[in-house]
């Protein structure tokens, strides 16, 4: 069994364990719903066994098509050369039993070409680099994700041409290829002046990233008239030769697409993370929404208790005053003087005293509440409505960290945007609709005390709210407590009991105080409690995007994780493979 046949065994059981990895990739790329890595990691799959791959690249007239017809030593022709450019294609030149063209696509050809080098390596030339911007994305999707080897090949007489340093910079930074430059057409200068630019090339190259660049100055036209000598295709011989051929490109094709894929879980990794940060923010975002609702809701019912503990301290301040006039009013020698009194002068008798001190009684009390009530209730309706506010400017400064453009969840983040922008618009929409403040279960739409809601704009509506709410709820009370003096001062006629009165009279104090306190509570609470709940309402839709990407998130990161350490230790297993066949010789 020849030495190929036997490596190709031995890499069998890596190649299926690599390929159960790299279909897993492949459905978690799906799942994202990212079509470019979906494409890239589908033509890597179908490439896994390919040969080691030479990609091409270098500007218009640098003499590449020359470079590998000299490179394969072949007499053929295999990549037109012409005075004009003539590849406008991409061409991949792979071993077969015979030359042959085939159009794969527009844009792509495959030749086969019975070279014994071949068997190893496979070659894509592609267009000048300054001539291809409507094949870019082919180059770039197709051919650069998979190349074991980039050669980039240059015009030796000027090798800073910017085009090819920009896709340089791409398959650098974005897929960490390993990289060699070529200096062509070397046979039109002197070596004084090449030796100059071989030195300008590799400080250019260390200053974008490469170490130790790889530089070989050669002459496709020397080599084709059989100077290999002074051609300089000895070295890059030698180099592929050492490095590549000879068994090891099998070992080197595999672990590349091993990187290939650990590089494409990497940039997964760090957009996973991205959407964590962004999912942590949101639920930051969240927590502070929660957090500013109960503040100012706590707030609110301070300003409730503060406005109950003014009320009740007027009220009893009142009744006081009220209760010690009505002790002496009852006193025995003044109800016998009113007795006597009345009897020449009804409107001077005890009953109409009595009236008197009840109507004067109820002007005092109405009078010093609703001072109170003018002077505290501004504080509740301005604390509700400062909850409103503040949540809108804290969904307007929202951070955003992954963005719409994201190279990988840029549907992820378009669709968080989406509900984001919903979110404003739902809250700008329930701030400015007064209705969503109006509680028909506090204030019933027959009832005087009603607002009128169609005349109030949005939050404005509050104050009117907290008032109909307050003075209702306060002179429902007094006005009861008013009525059941009156009922008791009209039935003093016999059997004059000033104990008894004295008594009903605090007992109906206490109790309307007890039914200011208990109402009051009762209706601001309910209506405070509302408009947090309506206010917290607004974030359902953001509610369920958060469940829905907890769960995703945490699928994203066991099945990467999986992945990423399968990679490592496939790798591994190849690796002391290949580390035994080098030390074999």
């Amino acid at each position: 069994m020849s030495q190929s046949a036997l490596i190709e065994k031995d890499l069998q059981g890596p190649y299926l364990l690599f390929e159960e990895i790299a279909k897993d990739l492949h459905a978690l790329t799906i799942s994202i719903d990212n079509q470019s890595l979906v494409d890239t990691v589908s033509d890597l799959r179908n490439r896994i066994r390919d040969p080691f791959m030479f990609v091409i690249v270098g500007e218009v007239k640098v003499g590449k098509s020359s470079f590998i017809n000299a490179l394969l030593q072949t007499t053929t022709e295999i990549c037109k050369v012409a005075p004009s450019p003539m590849t406008d294609t991409i061409q991949q030149i792979v071993y077969g039993p015979e030359y042959m063209e085939i159009a794969l696509s527009s844009v792509l050809k495959r030749i086969t070409y019975p070279e014994e080098i071949l068997k190893e390596i496979a070659i894509v030339d592609t267009p000048g680099t300054n001539t291809i911007i409507q094949h870019h994305q082919e180059i770039t999707e197709k051919f650069i994700p998979v190349s074991d080897l980039v050669m980039f090949v240059f015009e030796a007489k000027n090798p800073y041409r910017q085009s090819a340093w920009d896709l340089f910079t791409y398959i650098k930074e974005d897929w960490r290829k390993k990289i060699i430059f070529v200096l062509q057409q070397k046979d039109l200068m002197s070596n004084e002046d090449l030796l100059v630019n071989i030195n300008g090339l590799r400080q250019f190259a260390i200053q974008k990233g490469i170490e130790e660049p790889l530089i070989y100055p050669v002459s496709a036209k020397m080599e084709l008239e059989g100077l290999s000598e002074s051609s300089g295709f000895i070295d890059l011989r030698h180099f592929i030769k050492e490095n590549i051929t000879g068994g090891k490109a099998a070992f080197l094709k595999l672990l590349n697409n091993i990187d290939n894929c650990t590089n494409i879980s990497q940039k997964l990794q760090a957009g996973i993370q991205l959407r964590k940060d962004q999912y942590d923010y949101d639920i930051e975002f969240r927590n502070d929404i929660s957090k500013t609702l109960k503040e100012h809701e706590r707030i609110s019912f301070n300003n409730v208790n503060l406005l109950i503990e003014n009320l009740v301290s007027a009220y009893q301040n009142s009744s006081a005053t009220y209760k010690k006039e009505l002790e002496n009013g009852l006193g025995f020698i003044n109800v016998i003087k009113k007795g006597i009194t009345g009897i020449f002068n009804k409107d001077n008798n005890l009953h109409a005293w009595l009236e008197d001190f009840k109507s004067r009684f109820e002007s005092t009390l109405k009078q010093n509440l609703r001072e109170k009530l003018d002077l505290n209730v501004q504080d509740i309706s301005d604390s509700i409505m400062q909850m409103a506010q503040i949540v809108s400017l804290k969904i307007k400064g929202s951070r955003t960290v992954l963005k719409n453009d994201h190279e990988i969840f840029s549907e992820i983040a378009d669709k968080r945007a989406g509900v984001m922008s919903d979110l404003q618009q739902t809250f700008n929409d329930f701030i400015r609709n007064s209705e969503n403040y109006y509680s028909s279960e506090l204030l019933k739409s027959e009832s005087k005390l009603a607002p009128n809601v169609a005349t109030g704009t949005g939050i404005a509506i509050i104050g009117t709210i907290i008032t109909a709410l307050t003075h209702g709820a306060v002179f429902d009370i007094t006005g009861g407590v008013l009525t059941s003096l009156g009922l008791l001062f009209a039935g003093i006629t016999l059997g004059f009991n000033r104990r008894r009165i004295l008594q009903k009279f605090e007992h109906e104090l206490i109790q309307g105080k007890n039914g200011l306190e208990e109402e009051l509570r009762h209706k601001l609470g309910f209506y405070i409690t509302e408009i947090k709940t309506k206010i917290d309402h607004n974030f359902s839709k953001f509610d369920e995007h958060l469940v829905n990407e907890k769960k995703a998130i945490v699928e994203l990161n066991q099945k990467h994780t999986s992945i990423l350490e399968r990679l490592g230790e496939v790798k591994s297993i190849v690796e002391r493979m290949f580390s035994r066949i080098v030390k074999q010789g």
